[in-house]
């Protein structure tokens, strides 16, 4: 994380510092994630879609990718922290289930995931 402040010479005093920025490396050797949403009747699978749900509906986000093991990420854009994750071991994919939708709940997600050996997050791509 990096924060800023200033100062100001004439009064010599200094600023409080800024709202952090987190600084995210992503791996483009890693093949983006997929993305879909169930029900299916909703909306099918993507890269970027919009779905209008009823409040206090379920839904799950499904992300995937093939051939790493590791952590598969559910963001949501805004959110400095992952909304939830999940380890896997080999199928590399990741159900989020969504219960009972309230206003809060609305927004964009994406996926990323973690490779088991990578110290890097590649970078979210699909969004629902």
């Amino acid at each position: 994380m990096y924060r800023c402040q200033y100062q100001v010479l004439v009064l010599f005093g200094t600023s409080e510092t800024s709202d952090p920025v987190q600084l995210v490396l992503t791996d483009h050797r890693y093949p983006s994630p997929r993305i879909s949403l169930s029900p299916d009747d909703l909306v099918g699978t993507g890269t970027k879609f919009t779905v209008h749900v009823e409040m206090g509906a379920s839904v799950t986000i499904q992300c995937w990718n093939t051939g790493y093991r590791g952590t598969i990420l559910l963001h949501k854009h805004g959110h400095s922290a992952p909304v939830q994750r999940q380890d896997y071991s080999g199928v590399g994919t990741a159900a989020f289930s969504l219960f009972a939708l309230t206003l809060s709940d609305a927004g964009t997600y994406g996926c990323s995931y973690r490779p088991k050996s990578a110290l890097l997050r590649p970078q979210p791509l699909g969004t629902a």
